[in-house]
């Protein structure tokens, strides 16, 4: 099920060419720790989590938006470093 949150951003189709820049604070439950960080661009078939937290790729979670209770699946599907003007952070795949 898609949150109200998200629905402006992401459409019923998955597609990674459209992607849409925001900037709110979330954070990622898992298992046995919650990651707080800050979403940076979203899109149909995920978001760019900005974090420095090693989260491996596969690792299943919530992503939550920080002030709310609503959650939405999703798994880690990339990691990358910080780099001169792009921060680190995990590219979170929506299931």
């Amino acid at each position: 099920m898609m949150l109200r949150w998200m629905r402006r951003w992401v459409g019923p189709r998955r597609s990674t060419a459209i992607r849409e820049e925001v900037f709110f604070g979330a954070c990622l439950e898992l298992d046995v720790v919650d990651v707080d960080g800050t979403a940076r661009d979203i899109g149909p078939g995920g978001v760019f989590f900005a974090t420095t937290a090693p989260i491996a790729a596969g690792v299943r979670g919530w992503l939550r938006r920080t002030g709310t209770a609503e959650r939405v699946p999703v798994r880690v599907s990339w990691q990358r470093p910080a780099r001169p003007g792009r921060p680190a952070g995990l590219g979170l795949a929506f299931e």
